[in-house]
């Protein structure tokens, strides 16, 4: 008796845990469908309730050395800023659970400024502003991660401090112009 008892309670439990599971799928591929065109909210000017403003792309410092390395570079490469990763690499891998990984990793990378060539377009350095020397916790893994994966692309890449001075021509060197 005791075992008939049993034996129903595991498969009710096998049951719960597979209903569970049925619902949990049944959320995720809700919520990762795209929204119908006439779901999106209405944002009006006029609409107190919402407030939708320009922001600025770089720090004064940032855009210091930007226009430092514009100078420094406009007359052999187009000189780009805030470029996402994922529009510099491109993955390629037999393995499509692998290349996942990689695109999932550096999907919210943003190149600081690119350096492309003026007549292929291939990028040919990638340029980070750090606006200090120490680096933020947690990132130094995923950025060895970008810097390896640039470094097989056959793309050069630089750190530049924000906090530092440079000059024009100490740009072209760096740069190897």
């Amino acid at each position: 008796m005791t075992d008939g008892l049993m034996s129903q309670n595991g498969l009710s439990l096998i049951l719960l845990a597979g209903f569970m599971l049925g619902v949990v799928f049944l959320l995720r591929w809700i919520w990762r469908r795209p929204l119908p065109a006439g779901v999106l909210p209405a944002l009006s000017p006029e609409s107190g309730e919402s407030v939708v403003t320009a922001r600025p792309i770089m720090s004064p410092e940032e855009a210091t050395l930007y226009n430092l390395i514009t100078l420094a570079a406009r007359d052999h490469m187009l000189v780009l800023a805030k470029i996402p990763l994922l529009s510099v690499l491109s993955v390629v891998d037999k393995d499509e659970e692998a290349r996942k990984a990689v695109m999932r990793t550096i999907q919210p990378v943003r190149c600081d400024v690119v350096l492309a060539h003026p007549g292929t377009l291939k990028v040919m350095t990638v340029i980070t502003l750090n606006k200090d020397a120490s680096s933020v916790a947690g990132r130094e893994d995923r950025d060895r991660f970008v810097e390896t994966l640039l470094k097989a692309a056959g793309i050069q890449s630089i750190v530049l401090q924000t906090t530092q001075t440079y000059s024009v021509d100490q740009l072209t060197g760096l740069l190897g112009l």
